[in-house]
């Protein structure tokens, strides 16, 4: 169970951290996900809305930021591309003793709309999520 869950947390990371990409606005995002594969938690919602507030300052140097969260993760650090408003990313994370590869694209439709697609796998596995997220407003005090 740790290892899926530590599984998990990789894959969720850029859906935790949507105002990364160029041109989001800061604010309170709503973002709806839906995770399909066999690395899924038993029991797990496969379909979920979040929200989490992005600042101004997270908002601001998209593959820092970006970067920085990936690698508090215990992330290497991740290839990323940018082709016009479509980010592309590869990394691998350590779980113990078993390397997680992650890759995924986030395209930005505009500054208040994004839509991504992330893969997670092991040998044992893979485990896509794929998101819709809105921008719904200023963050909540």
């Amino acid at each position: 169970m740790k290892k899926n869950h530590l599984f998990l947390t990789a894959a969720l990371f850029f859906l935790a951290a949507p105002g990364l990409a160029a041109d989001l606005k800061p604010g309170q995002w709503e973002v709806k996900q839906r995770m399909t594969g066999d690395q899924a938690p038993p029991g797990m919602n496969k379909e979920k809305t979040k929200t989490r507030c992005i600042t101004a300052e997270e908002a601001k140097d998209t593959e820092e930021a970006l970067r920085q969260k990936w690698m508090g993760s215990g992330c290497d650090n991740p290839e990323m591309d940018w082709d016009g408003d479509t980010l592309k990313w590869q990394t691998q994370c350590q779980s113990g003793k078993r390397t997680l590869s992650s890759s995924g694209t986030m395209n930005v439709e505009d500054e208040e709309h994004y839509s991504t697609e992330i893969t997670t796998g092991t040998e044992r596995g893979k485990l896509t999520i794929k998101a819709e997220a809105r921008w719904i407003g200023p963050c909540n005090s």
